[in-house]
């Protein structure tokens, strides 16, 4: 199942030309689903690779139907890990269970933002920054019970998924990544990736849900986008404060032991 490992899994420098995020192995083409993503592959510590089809990002799983859920099922996803809002999941859940994938609810953030909460002319990059900081102390519980599902072995593979598989898939993405000793430049173009997604969402929904597309498009702009140096910044502040990722996800509790198991269990 494994894909075979190219020449185009390199390390770079500009995230904005990182083959290695755009490795055609990693999306997963799903009819209801645009952001579903495969983190195998990536350059991780001591020679090491994250593994293929075992931990995977997404965005919103409702929208699958049952023959997709049938295909979701036959990459051996056994967990999924919903960190939307209650709201959002009232909306619609991922339905499963019959297949024998766990639905878990990890709620990072307790509201949405409205789009008349937003600046249009403000700096894109900068506030989505200070909100992915900010899921640092909201998000905590959740992101730390994410991380222990990750390190169950018998919960995986698995997938993590928000709304549109950008903001709070991209933070605990990054988070992950990090504590694999993925170097930051390919962590900010994973996340950065999630654009080309956001294009061919926008485009399914003009012709499919153009209610869905025009709440989308009400809110400015620049925040439909992943701006690298949110990311960058994002990562920049977890220095700051915590000295790296992992002190950080030692100070909201996860155990070192926790983190061992990650490690045991994602790198090949």
């Amino acid at each position: 199942m494994n894909p075979t490992l190219t020449s185009s899994l390199h390390i770079v420098t500009d995230p904005l030309d990182d083959a290695t995020a755009d490795h055609p192995d990693r999306q997963i083409h799903f009819r209801g689903t645009f952001n579903f993503r495969d983190l195998g592959g990536y350059r991780a510590r001591a020679g090491q690779t994250v593994r293929w089809r075992t931990l995977f990002r997404a965005d919103a799983l409702h929208r699958m139907d049952t023959e997709e859920l049938q295909e979701l099922r036959e990459l051996d996803v056994r967990t999924v890990l919903d960190l939307r809002t209650q709201v959002e999941l009232d909306e619609g859940r991922i339905e499963a269970d019959h297949l024998g994938i766990t639905h878990f609810h990890m709620p990072v953030l307790g509201l949405v933002w409205e789009p008349e909460d937003l600046d249009p002319d403000a700096d894109a990059g900068a506030v989505l920054g200070d909100l992915y900081i900010d899921m640092l102390t909201v998000g905590a519980p959740a992101l730390a019970a994410a991380l222990d599902t990750i390190a169950s072995s018998d919960r995986l593979p698995a997938v993590f998924h928000c709304a549109a598989g950008k903001d709070r898939t991209g933070v605990l993405a990054a988070i992950v990544l990090s504590l694999l000793g993925v170097d930051e430049s390919i962590i900010v173009a994973d996340y950065h990736r999630t654009a080309k997604s956001m294009d061919a969402l926008m485009e399914r929904l003009a012709t499919e849900r153009p209610e869905a597309l025009t709440a989308m498009t009400d809110q400015p702009s620049p925040y439909m986008k992943t701006p690298p140096e949110a990311m960058t910044g994002f990562l920049a502040h977890v220095r700051s404060e915590h000295g790296s990722v992992l002190g950080y996800v030692r100070s909201i509790g996860v155990s070192a032991d926790t983190i061992e198991a990650i490690n045991h269990n994602l790198l090949v």
